[in-house]
């Protein structure tokens, strides 16, 4: 057994040292050179070393020199400035609700339709036997109300 890693992760271990010398702004190695004794961090360090300490409550040491233009990739000169988040939002809302109302009329007005007619329907029906109970007793109340006159056996 060998202490070595496999090529593929020696292969990745390297991309990930370059990538930390990229970042912490460290000039490139060769692989074959071993690490110095004591790591410097160079002056526009913008990531802390775990060998550093930080004081809670202290603000990160400004960069005494201005960072290279090459680091900061240029930016092309806009035209118009973005709008803010909130205007397009409300825009985007109003756009659809403008797109939406007519559908959602059109759907409400189906459902409450639906709903009247089947409440107008029980309520009809309800008033119609209720009615019905109502007839039936004032007739039968007038039937027995003639029975009851006596006849005139004249006429």
């Amino acid at each position: 057994m060998s202490d070595s890693p496999p090529p593929e992760r020696s292969d990745t271990l390297s991309k990930m040292d370059a990538l930390l010398k990229k970042h912490r702004g460290g000039a490139e190695s060769g692989q074959g050179e071993p690490p110095a004794s004591e790591p410097a961090a160079p002056p526009a360090a913008w990531l802390p070393v775990l060998t550093q300490v930080i004081e809670r409550g202290t603000p990160p040491a400004a960069p005494t020199s201005p960072a290279p233009a090459a680091a900061m990739p240029p930016t092309p000169p806009s035209e118009e400035p973005p709008a803010p988040a909130a205007k397009v939002s409300d825009t985007l809302a109003e756009q659809l609700m403008s797109e939406l109302a007519p559908r959602l009329s059109e759907v409400m007005e189906k459902q409450v339709a639906a709903e009247l007619r089947k409440n107008i329907d029980q309520t009809v029906s309800s008033l119609l036997s209720q009615l019905d109970v109502n007839v039936r007793e004032i007739v039968r109340d007038a039937v027995a109300e003639k029975l009851k006159q006596p006849r005139d056996p004249s006429a």
